[in-house]
């Protein structure tokens, strides 16, 4: 038979162990809720559909969207049905290359090297266009292996950096997570 004073405490040990239990799972709940709202106000938001881990396409909007998957920057272009994931740093370098958008082109702030849209080269001493991330769409995700990279196009004939337009270093965009060198060399 048991003892009678202690059967009460007993009880009231187990009856605090499952709220414990709950209130953990109601933090769980609220932390990931938490995080889940700052990502979406970041950018893009990671989507976890079906084990996919990506960016649903229709919330990309056309032309270039600078993103963060997995902690790893990059751009992710859009044009039409066409979806690329471009690497955030000057090919065979850690140089992080900018969007600028009002010359509608990336640039290497530390050689001047130009690339379009799509990543190819334009311009300056960059030995080919902009590497890209393997990537598919599975349904309507844009799926991208960071691991998978895929050497950008070869380049034409050097052309010298300032036979572009330079930069609009004000409205320039960063990859989300990539600190901008302190300042643009001048071309």
């Amino acid at each position: 038979m048991p003892h009678p004073t202690l059967e009460p405490a007993t009880a009231r040990m187990a009856s605090h162990a499952v709220t414990h239990r709950r209130l953990r799972r109601v933090g769980l709940v609220v932390a990931a809720t938490v995080a889940a709202i700052a990502a979406g106000a970041s950018g893009l938001l990671v989507a976890r559909l079906g084990g996919a881990r990506g960016y649903p396409v229709d919330q990309l909007r056309e032309g270039v969207n600078p993103a963060n998957l997995q902690i790893t920057p990059m751009f992710v272009v859009r044009r039409g049905s066409t979806v690329i994931a471009l690497r955030a740093f000057e090919p065979d370098g850690t140089t992080p290359v900018a969007w600028c958008p009002g010359q509608n082109l990336f640039e290497d702030p530390g050689t001047g090297s130009k690339f379009a849209e799509n990543g190819a080269y334009l311009a300056g001493p960059a030995p080919r266009g902009l590497d890209r991330f393997g990537s598919k769409i599975v349904d309507g995700v844009l799926q991208v292996a960071p691991g998978t990279q895929i050497p950008g196009p070869p380049r034409g004939p050097e052309a010298p950096a300032d036979s572009l337009p330079p930069c609009d270093w004000q409205h320039a965009l960063f990859a989300p997570g990539v600190a901008p060198p302190p300042s643009p060399v001048p071309f």
